[in-house]
């Protein structure tokens, strides 16, 4: 099955939002605490994800993030 998934990056509020076709939304914070993020994300510019649904951020300076779901999730 196709899930078809749009994924909003916003630095400057530090938020990605992942909107789905059915038009429910999930918000999730780049902000140290939150998310397993020992310090915040700086500048997040690049987000994707794959068939895994694992999320991937590239952020400045040259740091990569991946996010993969838990059990719980």
């Amino acid at each position: 099955m196709l899930r078809t998934h749009y994924k909003l990056n916003s630095h400057e509020s530090a938020v990605v939002v992942v909107s789905g076709l059915d038009g429910g939304r999930k918000v999730m914070s780049l902000h140290r605490g939150l998310c397993g993020l020992r310090s915040d994300i700086p500048q997040a510019e690049g987000i994707t994800s794959d068939d895994r649904d694992t999320l991937w951020i590239v952020s400045e300076p040259n740091l990569f993030y991946r996010f993969t779901r838990t059990a719980a999730s």
